[in-house]
């Protein structure tokens, strides 16, 4: 009669075993996703920044250019 004993307390260690791990898994998933967040903020912060030297590198091409153009076309007159 000690057997099925034995038995059901094997299966609340392994049951306790494996609630452990879930809880595990769920502290270590939920700092997987914070990491992934800081990660999302931190590159969309460097894209805008990058964004705007671009946006402003092409404008003062343009403004360079058409300085050129307006300087040969005033010349050529």
């Amino acid at each position: 009669m000690t057997e099925p004993t034995t038995q059901a307390q094997d299966h609340d260690r392994r049951i306790g075993r494996l609630e452990g791990i879930a809880e595990q898994l769920t502290y270590r998933l939920d700092a997987i996703e914070r990491a992934i967040a800081d990660l999302r903020r931190d590159t969309n912060a460097r894209f805008d920044s990058l964004t705007r030297w671009l946006v402003g590198i092409q404008i003062a091409s343009l403004i360079a250019l058409g300085s050129l153009l307006v300087s040969i076309l005033l010349k050529l007159n």
